[in-house]
């Protein structure tokens, strides 16, 4: 594992002032102590628009192209025709977009703790509502969604803060409502309570697919 290159904390308030200038950016939003380093050797993370534009260039097409596609139509194939649909993590919007190819009436919602990353969502999917938030507390009541998306999400947070994420998950969820979540087959899991229905693994194994159900 490559090590953590930490930002010094004249580079961090720098950068935290750029993305407070992002028209996505919410007043209040906190950013985790683990989400302020060089994520994939880029040299502001996912806090500048430079960054955001290295990641779409490079990583997204060296690193994701064929297990990405693979990845989201095994994710997609675990929908059943929902309402309301949020994905955490949301990113720029990749996987909204083969959302709303595949369910053109679903009402989706994706959240980004990058407001740079939701910039180029909504260029993606334009009708999908894009929040800047961290999804350790999702700003949703209860029983919102019919379906919840989690894309290389969870597998790249703390313990602590994954739990979290799955608890938020689980409590946004409705009753008969499906959680799927990928990641690379050797992080932990992670399924806020939830009942784990269905597990697959593709891009030559290396990634599990899990798709969870709330009673």
């Amino acid at each position: 594992m490559l090590p953590i290159k930490r930002f010094s904390p004249r580079r961090r308030l720098q950068l935290l002032y750029g993305a407070a200038g992002s028209e996505f950016a919410v007043e209040g939003v906190e950013y985790p102590e683990w989400y302020l380093h060089r994520w994939h050797l880029l040299p502001e993370g996912y806090l500048s628009r430079r960054s955001i534009a290295g990641y779409e260039a490079v990583i997204t097409r060296l690193y994701n192209s064929l297990r990405e596609d693979q990845v989201h139509r095994l994710a997609i194939s675990a929908l059943r025709d929902p309402g309301d649909v949020l994905d955490i993590g949301c990113g720029s919007g990749r996987l909204l977009a083969r959302v709303a190819e595949r369910f053109p009436a679903a009402r989706l919602t994706g959240i980004d703790l990058s407001p740079f990353m939701l910039e180029r969502a909504v260029q993606r999917v334009p009708g999908a509502r894009l929040v800047h938030g961290d999804s350790q507390a999702l700003p949703w009541p209860d029983a919102t969604f019919d379906a919840i998306l989690a894309m290389h999400h969870l597998g790249h947070m703390p313990h602590d803060a994954a739990e979290r994420v799955a608890a938020e998950a689980a409590r946004v969820l409705r009753p008969g409502g499906r959680l799927v979540v990928a990641d690379h087959r050797w992080h932990p899991l992670f399924d806020g309570g939830l009942e784990p229905r269905a597990e697959r693994f593709t891009a030559g194994g290396h990634i599990r697919v899990r798709v969870l159900a709330k009673p």
